[in-house]
């Protein structure tokens, strides 16, 4: 019984981070300041208590399976990263993106959020 609770509440907590991103960016693109930086941990949030929520009950049994997709997710997870922050040197050296710090920090770490948990899922359904 313990499993389907732990389930249903990420679900409710997603769909919570659900309303409240959808409420911050239609405020912060209306004003014309988006990325604003919250927003988007915002939508990280949203992305992974849904990503919870599906990997709940294939996490609750700490098997090898589990560390297995925890490990690879992690390996994967940090080249991609690299490549984010590659990609975000490059466009701020040549001036093709004109972002603050805090807002180059915040869609880093949104990216670096959802990179990982959705990288979990894809490899739980491969392995």
């Amino acid at each position: 019984m313990k499993k389907q609770y732990d389930r249903k509440l990420f679900v409710i907590f997603g769909v919570m981070f659900l309303l409240m991103s959808a409420l911050f960016n239609w405020a912060t693109i209306s004003t014309g300041v988006f990325p604003a930086g919250h927003d988007l941990m915002l939508i990280a949030m949203t992305v992974m208590c849904f990503c919870n929520a599906y990997l709940a009950p294939q996490f609750i049994q700490n098997d090898e399976r589990t560390k297995r997709i925890k490990e690879r997710s992690m390996f994967y997870s940090y080249f991609i990263n690299l490549g984010y922050m590659a990609i975000f040197l490059t466009l701020l050296q040549f001036n093709l993106l004109a972002i603050t710090a805090y807002q180059t920090v915040a869609i880093l770490a949104a990216l670096t959020i959802m990179t990982v948990f959705i990288s979990m899922v894809v490899l739980s359904k491969r392995y």
